[in-house]
């Protein structure tokens, strides 16, 4: 039993036994006075809960001076007790408020994202996850982060946990065997490595998703159980190169890899194929010229489903039929995203489990 019940038990205990001898000893001294109208133990113990709660209805008083004595204590104790009870009940108020703030009573989100690790790297990737209309659970070691991040994105699809990354208990909090992928994000290549050993061998049903510094210790990640790896100074370097010999090309590339979130913008997305999507068992080149002519959808590719990794076809033969669980990855428009949406019957991006 916690220590703190234990206490209240005990000091409860010694309250009510204090209690019950006041009301022996008020019956004592108030039933010889022939003007009293406290004659039983019940008398007295009925005076003593209406004084106590400060309800004070005045049917029952006592009228000898020890009798008025005892009274004196129950009425100091009626202050004592409504004092404890409000003092608790704030405390308990205030613990439930800041237990929910720092994510201490945990989230029911499904198929969302998990990013361990906040940083000015991770609040870019979830501005970008968040456009796109998922559900983040965020992990920060930071306790000023939470109110930060609650100010900048609001509850609705956002959660945070305040906790110590190495405290992979906590991290239950998160709902991380629900979630789609985990998104690791740490400043030390090293330290990334080591957590994400440990991270796997506990939760091995989510997706891993790490960004590093060090394009070198991909392979090493890979092998860790890594599903996807990001080297930062790869890509910059790859963008760079692109903006100095064709700008255009690199500033089309930085456009489709953001989210969509005016009507004049194109992003890439991928879709799920269910047996709602019209194109289920149509060849690529049919889709791709439907798509294209009756959406202004640019048809980029498929995603093959298979046993382990999805073979990723980009401008496919056009014989490729489009199959159950294949992955259709398409250009489009931000205003026809909800249209698009409800075409194929999902919702964008890599669907919880299904792989």
């Amino acid at each position: 039993m916690d220590t703190r019940i234990r206490k209240y038990i005990i000091w409860g205990i010694i309250s009510i036994t204090f209690f019950l001898i006041a009301d022996l000893i008020l019956v004592s001294v108030e039933k010889g006075n022939p003007d009293t109208n406290i004659h039983t133990f019940g008398d007295a113990f009925w005076y003593m809960l209406v004084t106590i709660t400060s309800v004070g209805y005045g049917d029952i008083v006592p009228i000898t001076a020890a009798g008025k004595a005892i009274g004196y204590l129950f009425v100091i104790a009626s202050i004592v007790v409504l004092g404890v009870l409000i003092s608790s009940m704030s405390s308990i108020i205030n613990k439930m408020i800041h237990e929910k703030k720092m994510g201490y009573r945990g989230t029911k989100f499904s198929g969302h994202i998990v990013c361990i690790g906040w940083n000015e790297f991770s609040r870019m990737v979830v501005d970008e996850v968040l456009n796109a209309e998922r559900k983040v659970a965020i992990v920060t070691n930071n306790k000023d982060d939470v109110e930060f991040i609650y100010e900048q994105y609001g509850h609705d699809n956002i959660f945070v946990l305040f906790a110590d990354y190495n405290n992979l208990e906590s991290l239950e909090k998160t709902n991380p065997r629900n979630s789609s992928e985990v998104f690791l994000s740490f400043t030390d290549d090293t330290e990334a490595l080591t957590y994400v050993i440990k991270f796997i061998k506990k939760y091995p049903d989510p997706n891993v998703v790490v960004a590093i510094n060090n394009h070198h210790l991909r392979d090493t990640f890979y092998t860790a159980g890594v599903k996807y790896v990001v080297a930062r100074n790869e890509i910059a370097s790859k963008l760079v190169a692109s903006y100095v010999f064709e700008p255009e090309v690199a500033d089309l590339n930085i456009d489709l890899l953001g989210s969509a979130l005016h009507d004049d913008d194109f992003d890439n997305q991928q879709y799920l194929v269910t047996e709602k999507n019209p194109y289920l068992n149509k060849n690529y080149d049919d889709a791709f010229v439907a798509l294209k002519m009756k959406y202004n959808i640019v048809l980029l590719g498929i995603a093959k489903a298979g046993k382990g990794e999805k073979k990723l076809l980009v401008n496919a033969r056009s014989d490729t039929i489009i199959e159950l669980d294949d992955y259709l990855i398409i250009m489009v428009g931000g205003k026809i995203k909800k249209r698009v949406e409800k075409l194929f019957g999902v919702k964008e991006g890599k669907i919880c489990c299904k792989d």
